[in-house]
């Protein structure tokens, strides 16, 4: 009845950046699904993924089976956290740095550079010189196809070397899964301002 009908979705909490990212990156827009439960070393860079980020429930179930410690299991996952401001993510890291918020695409870039300089990649210009940064590169890369980066930006840029940096780690298919995308946080700001 009416054929120039549009469904549009908003977000109160968007993820369009990482929509618009992964379309980019691998020519579909969508949200893979997370096994943080795989993840022996976790890097969050602003991404509260424990209250408000993602799917946070089961989330949190994946990611408590990291840090159980047991005579069968001893081995705990290492987690680090860069935020602005203390999150219940953040309140659980092991090593958490307080950055800027508008240093967030800069940790992201000198990341990047740093696994990259492991992997013999290109780099890219940016970063801030960080001990912490040095510190997680090495522990991502020793735990190469069980390590898991992710951010809170809502910037498809930051988004894509975040990408980049867990293609660098052997993420997809083991911590990522976009095989199995989910389908909430389908806002699209475009569509919207349109």
């Amino acid at each position: 009845k009416y054929p120039t009908t549009q469904h549009i979705q908003y977000d109160q909490t968007s993820h369009y950046g990482m929509l618009k990212a992964n379309e980019e990156s691998f020519g579909k827009a969508m949200i893979p699904s997370y096994d943080f439960s795989k993840a022996s070393t976790i890097v969050s860079i602003a991404a509260d993924f424990l209250s408000s980020w993602g799917a946070s429930i089961e989330n949190t179930k994946q990611y408590a089976k990291t840090r159980e410690v047991s005579e069968q299991k001893r081995d705990m996952s290492r987690h680090y956290q860069f935020e602005s401001i203390l999150s219940l993510t953040g309140a659980n890291a092991d090593y958490r740095t307080q950055i800027k918020p508008s240093e967030e695409g800069a940790v992201v870039v000198q990341l990047h550079n740093l696994i990259a300089g492991k992997a013999g990649r290109a780099t890219v210009s940016g970063g801030v010189d960080n001990p912490q940064l040095e510190k997680a590169a090495n522990d991502l890369w020793s735990s190469r196809g069980q390590a898991l980066v992710v951010a809170g930006s809502n910037d498809p840029a930051v988004q894509v070397v975040v990408n980049a940096i867990n293609d660098m780690l052997g993420s997809y298919g083991s911590t990522i899964i976009p095989g199995s995308p989910v389908n909430y946080r389908q806002g699209n700001h475009e569509a919207m301002n349109t």
